[in-house]
């Protein structure tokens, strides 16, 4: 989508940016002079005139029409082309490996149960795509550089698809890694003066995900913080029911050269579809200035043009051909900052403008500059409002026949030609020797029929009876040649009688269940288990193992007991389909031997050096010490658990960013919350989560990177859960960038995750402080303060990307908290951070790595610490490290403690530094005590190897 084309009475250009919305959207100037309402209001779309497949023409939207647009046009991705019908007869020659696995299953680590779906040339992914899934591909070292096809089962929620936005992220980067190398492979080819190859001149790879209503809904909610380019990503959206006609037929509803698959959408029988999520007031009353200022209603799309819009938005998202040196000409002061912004010289050659900005204590000209143009799906304001699904999406899969095993002898016999062997494999007859005509029928055995199985997802009992009265179950065509059926199931369903009869009846099919019921919560990611393991055996004050319970489930019933009905779901299971139907449970993942993989890496060295540091530790003299120079530190019992310490994407060692600060009497906090931070949560502490909860008053959010707030509506809708039941009066704060509660509101119409129970805050400049990035602060009431635990927020934005924030959060007792998100160094922050009693701060490289760091926008390990004590910071914690690195970074730490020091020397000379790791808990009066144990960590890394 270029720019949005309207047709208005009258443009004015330059085109102005919005003062108060997203930068990357275009506010087209209000034309004051037309008529209060225009004789196109009611005109049918004009799509004759756009006969182009590429142009999509929408009518206005209620706000574009204020600025006389009355039509948009969209550029929309090429048409795809329709499955050849020789589809089948393409695959019948080729005979390749073919099985399914069970990647994931529900544990505290994964939520979801995904499966992987292997052909020779092509893999396909079938179930969840839980938060979750991403890390658990990297654990089994599980490759997607093939898949093109996910197929979505359940309701379309963050529940069931948390993890999809990443695990699409990292789809984006490999299908542009392919296609960078098919595009050298053809300019190496040009070269050589040779043509291309058929292969590299294919279609170029694309990305198709297959589910229920709000796919793509859900997709486009992420536009203003998720753009790539390169990846055309297909939402195929199944709203109806394919045999819902009285017509039925027994084709399959997709289909490709491996697989023909059926959809199979259910719909509670007890659940009507719930009404879209109230507007706000101020949602409200803005439409209703908008409709007073036309003298009429709103102009309202029908279905299909909504539909039509929010899959023009995901593929803009994914594939358009937007360039970010592509500039548009505006005016100083009407450009949104922070933007870099460009002139023109006197011969009209661009340069970067750094003269003086708006703001400042100069007077500045409004000479007209140039901006990147914003990306092209950013540019919609909002979309089309939906409601919360209750389809529940299911799949039959079954590859195409097999021809049977060639007789050479039989085409010997025949005088067929050995050059003409393979045409008679592929399908095709031949004329043998005599001039007789050879069918393929003649030379090979009986016809190998596809294999296949089925994937059925029940949320709740309420959608049996839908699943169980589907037709496709007694239609011969369909079923013959399915031999199992994965179920994944929501609490309490695999004992449902209704279920259970259904099995029996279809006893020649091998069911495989994968629920909260009857899957253990066993370690799923072993990697970080048994690193953890390891620190323990350091320091078992700081590193408490990860709660997990190899014959209990999530839902805390036993899972030692076989159903006589089906088996349970195992990582690692597969079941192949050829060139032989065969289940494989040689390859099921076994329970790992936590202690057994930790202590081979353990030395005698390593564990002489911890005995000497708890030793130390437990030393009356020392303990008095701390005591003593610590008695000024406020709130010393607060505790600092590190959920999250990567940065970028998940590693088998770290998760993305997420630090819960617990702060007695006060709340608990969360700074940042990364994908799968409530997996995280659920292995730190176990059966006390619903507490943790329950005392949860505040979620921080520093910027929109996917890596830094991907979890948020888990958490949220995890959060409100539970105090629904404790405190239905309960409230918790989000505070973030104004366009981070834009996505949590949009995303309320997919899911009632608790949103109308927030208390939002947003930053922006504040104008007394002219020069500065500092935010005016958040300053709570003693009602507020009450309620929410806290009497101050602070923020500044910082230079990372556009948006990022860094944040103080202060206490009533004195306690001050600094955060900084991602981001290079800031004199702002270091101004609002002043005596910050801790400070949490990005350590993305190491020192030797600083060019990295600006051209990233990050900060050295160095850097970090240098902003602490510039603050006066009393402790300083480093966190999101490369994934790179495993290791321990090397530091002069300060180990005497000085108890002679006094006043502002105070914070200098009692300066601790930590480094985090994933599920570390540490108190602010146990720094002291974790410090020592430092040199003893780094003897355990110095010998790793970089984890790529």
């Amino acid at each position: 989508m270029r720019i949005r084309n309207a047709v208005p009475t009258k443009l004015i250009y330059p085109l102005p940016f919005s003062s108060a919305s997203n930068p990357h959207r275009i506010v087209w100037p209000r034309n004051r002079k037309t008529s209060a309402r225009s004789v196109f209001a009611r005109t049918p779309l004009p799509t004759v005139l756009f006969k182009k497949p590429t142009i999509s023409v929408l009518r206005a939207s209620p706000r574009d029409q204020l600025y006389d647009a009355r039509f948009l046009l969209f550029k929309k991705p090429k048409p795809e082309r329709p499955p050849s019908t020789d589809l089948a007869a393409r695959a019948f020659g080729v005979k390749m490996l073919n099985y399914i696995q069970i990647v994931t299953t529900p544990t505290a680590d994964t939520q979801g149960t995904c499966l992987l779906l292997h052909f020779d040339n092509k893999r396909y992914l079938f179930g969840n795509a839980a938060e979750g899934t991403q890390r658990a591909f990297v654990q089994r070292n599980v490759g997607i550089q093939k898949v093109e096809d996910l197929f979505l089962t359940g309701s379309v929620n963050w529940r069931n698809d948390g993890g999809l936005l990443g695990i699409i992220l990292t789809f984006a980067d490999t299908l542009a890694g392919k296609i960078e190398h098919i595009q050298a492979n053809i300019e190496e080819r040009k070269k050589q003066g040779k043509p291309p190859r058929p292969a590299d001149e294919a279609v170029k790879p694309s990305l198709r995900i297959h589910g229920g209503k709000n796919l793509a809904h859900l997709l486009a909610t992420s536009r203003r913080f998720i753009f790539r380019k390169g990846l055309p990503l297909r939402p195929h959206e199944i709203r109806d029911d394919p045999r819902a006609t009285e017509k039925q037929t027994s084709a399959p509803d997709w289909q490709d050269a491996n697989i023909n698959v059926w959809y199979m959408p259910i719909q509670s029988t007890s659940t009507s579809p719930a009404s879209p999520r109230k507007r706000t007031h101020q949602e409200f009353t803005e439409e209703t200035k908008a409709n007073e200022q036309h003298n009429a209603s709103p102009v309202s799309s029908d279905n299909e043009e909504d539909l039509r819009l929010v899959n023009t938005v995901v593929t803009q998202m994914f594939d358009s051909d937007w360039k970010m040196d592509a500039l548009i000409e505006t005016t100083l002061h009407q450009a949104k900052l922070p933007a870099k912004l460009f002139i023109r010289d006197d011969k009209g050659h661009i340069q970067v403008y750094t003269g003086p900005m708006p703001g400042g204590d100069q007077e500045v000209p409004d000479i007209p500059v140039l901006v990147r143009q914003p990306w092209p799906g950013a540019m919609v304001g909002n979309l089309p409002r939906t409601e919360p699904s209750h389809q529940s999406m299911c799949y039959i899969v079954k590859g195409h026949d097999r021809r049977g095993k060639f007789n050479p002898q039989a085409a010997m016999k025949l005088g067929v030609a050995k050059p003409d062997y393979k045409l008679l494999t592929a399908g095709q007859s031949v004329v043998g020797k005599d001039g007789t005509v050879v069918t393929p029928s003649m030379v090979l055995g009986e016809t190998v029929g596809g294999k296949g199985f089925a994937v059925v997802d029940l949320p709740d009992a309420s959608y049996i009876d839908a699943l169980v009265n589907r037709t496709e179950w007694s239609n011969d065509d369909i079923m013959k040649g399915i031999h199992v059926i994965f179920w994944t199931l929501g609490g309490g369903v695999s004992s449902d009688p209704r279920l259970q009869e259904f099995m029996q009846k279809m006893s020649e099919v091998k069911h495989i269940v994968s629920s909260v019921d009857v899957c253990p919560n066993r370690i799923s990611l072993e990697s970080v288990t048994a690193q953890t393991f390891k620190l323990r055996c350091i320091d078992p004050d700081r590193f408490p193992l990860p709660v997990y319970n190899n014959e209990v489930s999530l839902s805390n019933t036993p899972t030692t007991s076989a159903s006589p009905l089906f088996e349970s779901g195992q990582i690692g299971k597969m079941v192949q389909f050829a060139p032989h139907y065969l289940h494989q449970d040689d390859k099921i993942i076994p329970f790992p031997d936590i202690e057994k993989m930790a202590r081979e890496s353990l030395n005698d060295q390593v564990l002489e050096m911890a005995q000497q540091a708890r030793a130390k530790v437990t030393d009356p003299e020392f303990l008095a010490k701390i005591e003593k120079v610590e008695s000024d530190i406020p709130h010393r019992d607060a505790e600092i658990i590190t959920l999250g310490t990567g940065s970028a994407l998940p590693s088998k060692y770290r998760n993305v960013s997420a630090t819960l600060a617990r702060v007695p009497g006060c709340g608990n906090y969360l700074f940042d919350c990364g994908e799968n931070t409530i997996g995280q949560l659920r292995r730190v502490f176990g059966h006390d989560l619903p507490e943790i909860l329950r005392d949860l008053k505040g979620i921080w959010i520093s910027h929109l990177h996917a890596d830094h707030h991907l979890g948020t509506a888990s958490v949220i809708r995890a959060w409100h859960e539970e105090t629904s039941k404790s405190n239905p009066s309960a409230k918790l704060i989000v505070a973030s960038h104004a366009h981070m509660i834009d996505w949590l509101r949009e995303y309320a119409d997919i899911e009632n995750f608790g949103f109308d129970r927030l208390v939002t805050t947003t930053f922006n400049t504040d104008p007394i402080r002219r020069g500065t990035r500092i935010c005016k602060s958040r300053i709570f009431t003693e009602e507020e303060t009450a309620l929410l635990g806290l009497k101050q927020i602070d923020a500044c934005f910082v230079a990372h990307c556009f948006g990022a924030l860094a944040t103080v959060f202060t206490f009533p007792s004195g306690l001050k908290i600094a955060y900084s998100g991602d981001c290079r160094p800031s004199d702002d922050f270091v101004i609002i951070g002043k005596d910050a009693t801790l400070l949490i701060h990005e350590s993305t490289f190491d020192d030797e790595l600083q060019g990295d760091a600006i051209a990233k926008k990050h900060s050295t390990m160095s850097e970090a610490i240098d902003v602490g004590r510039r603050m006066g910071a009393r402790r300083i914690l480093l966190t999101h490290f490369s994934q790179r690195y495993q290791k321990v970074p090397i530091m002069e730490e300060k180990m005497e403690i000085r108890d002679d020091v006094e006043g502002g020397k105070k914070a200098e000379l009692d300066e601790v530094i930590l480094v985090a790791f994933d599920y570390m808990r540490v108190k602010l009066g146990d720094f002291r005590k974790a410090q020592a144990f430092l040199p003893t960590l780094q003897k355990l890394f110095e010998d790793v190897q970089e984890d790529q």
